[in-house]
């Protein structure tokens, strides 16, 4: 027989560093681990009604939104102190837009001229802010941080530590194994909404703590779906020879238990993509998001949610993601292009929502690394601390801006240098806030959120 000469003969030992290889991409072997740690979740809970559906949509924006650019108040006073602050930064107030929101009256604000559909959100009542969120362990003062007191975090303006700590609300501990505060939540209530073959975690953005349980992990995908081992997906003659010779391997019974391990929990992978693409297969195109980044991955968010009876989920977390917010300079149009990107991928997928009647059912915030100084390099701006956040959908108590916006004078009690806010509202509250709505009991909410005894309220009242 005359053999193609770019074919290589593959035997066991290849077979698996390939296989391995290749799933180190969106379904790696990190991924795959779910259902062998699903096995320790699963219970005799009854599934919720068909009606009983509520999904979570985390828009993390890495590298730091300014968001001293994106809600900014327009009274007199104020911005005059936000001009003389912002220096080059600032944004004429003719263009900002105005928002008509319920509760700051006799204090006027705008948002970034990009952000025209958010503002429509707003006024139309499906959209919220919450002012200066910050990663807290207890409430602080100017003093706590020159102090470093234990309410303070470590590591304050790192863009790695912060995304982490964003993401867990969690201490630091070298000898702990590090959870997000989106995987916690799920640990509680998946086995007794959801189908436990298939995880209610799903990433578009590849892998974050935020969805990283005890008992659960993140099925990743990217915004054309899930994504299998590459050496079932040939096409050339030898395709199906080398899939099914894989195949087989996957299914023997091996002595080393690294082995067997390995193999099932390959089996596993290539189950759950299936699983996920043939669910997704007759979803709509959802025409109304954009082609950007951000608005594909928005797009398969939907496809997932419109999906739900298939992949038997009653509850979902999903993760999606877009970067280049570390605006050092030069800001101004860098920032404008980012949030008219943002602006498009919420307004498309509000649309997406209210087409399969789903709004209500589906909550979606923003959440980033930190804020940015008040102040400019020249250019741009720096690291920061606290910053503001948006909270939309049909269950949000939109048309208002919750928490406490920092007093923006020069040397306040909010500012810990170079207009680096303080946060007034922690990480834990704004999640507690949405794990609630989403069905986590007030005595749960501590295992989540483990800062939370230490604020005043875990309720900031943005969610029905």
């Amino acid at each position: 027989m005359n053999q193609d000469p770019n074919f290589n003969p593959i035997n066991r030992r290849r077979f698996l560093k390939l296989s391995a290889c290749a799933a180190v991409g969106t379904t790696s072997l990190f991924d795959t681990l779910l259902n062998l740690r699903q096995l320790n979740a699963a219970s005799a809970g009854v599934l919720g009604s068909n009606e009983d559906y509520k999904a979570l949509v985390c828009i993390f924006l890495y590298g730091g939104n300014d968001s001293n650019n994106t809600l900014i108040p327009t009274n007199t006073a104020d911005y005059s102190l936000y001009a003389a602050g912002r220096e080059q930064l600032t944004l004429p107030k003719s263009e900002l837009l105005a928002l008509a929101s319920l509760n700051t009256q006799g204090r006027p604000f705008g948002i970034h001229p990009s952000l025209t559909g958010c503002r429509d959100l707003f006024d139309s009542g499906d959209l919220a802010f919450v002012a200066n969120v910050g990663t807290l362990f207890a409430p602080a003062s100017l003093s706590d941080f020159r102090n470093k007191t234990s309410a303070i975090p470590s590591h304050l303006f790192s863009h790695s530590d912060q995304q982490v700590l964003w993401q867990t609300s969690v201490k630091e501990d070298p000898a702990a194994v590090r959870t997000g505060w989106g995987g916690r939540a799920a640990d509680l209530i998946h086995s007794i909404h959801n189908d436990q073959s298939t995880s209610m975690l799903v990433s578009i953005a590849g892998a974050n703590f935020f969805q990283v349980g005890e008992n659960l992990l993140p099925f990743h995908m990217d915004a054309a779906g899930a994504r299998s081992y590459e050496i079932l997906n040939g096409s050339d003659q030898y395709a199906t020879t080398r899939a099914e010779s894989f195949r087989q391997l996957l299914e023997r019974d091996y002595a080393h238990k690294m082995e067997q391990t390995f193999a099932d929990i390959s089996l596993s992978s290539i189950k759950n993509a299936d699983t996920f693409n043939a669910a997704i297969g007759d979803a709509s195109s959802f025409d109304m998001l954009p082609n950007t980044g951000l608005g594909d991955q928005l797009r398969m968010v939907a496809k997932l949610i419109q999906s739900r009876e298939a992949l038997g989920q009653r509850r979902q977390i999903f993760f999606v993601a877009t970067g280049g917010y570390d605006t050092h300079g030069p800001q101004l149009n860098q920032h404008a292009g980012l949030l008219s990107e943002l602006d498009g991928a919420i307004k498309g997928f509000h649309g997406a929502l209210d087409s399969i009647n789903a709004l209500d059912k589906v909550t979606s915030f923003t959440a980033s690394d930190f804020g940015r100084t008040f102040d400019s390099n020249g250019r741009g701006s720096d690291h920061g601390w606290g910053g503001h956040h948006m909270v939309m959908g049909g269950a949000v108590n939109g048309q208002r801006i919750y928490g406490q916006f920092p007093n923006i004078t020069p040397g306040s009690e909010h500012d810990t240098g170079r207009g680096r806010w303080l946060p007034t509202t922690s990480v834990d509250q704004y999640g507690a806030t949405i794990a609630r709505w989403f069905g986590l009991s007030e005595s749960e909410l501590p295992s989540v959120f483990p800062n939370i005894g230490n604020f005043a309220t875990s309720n900031l009242g943005f969610m029905a």
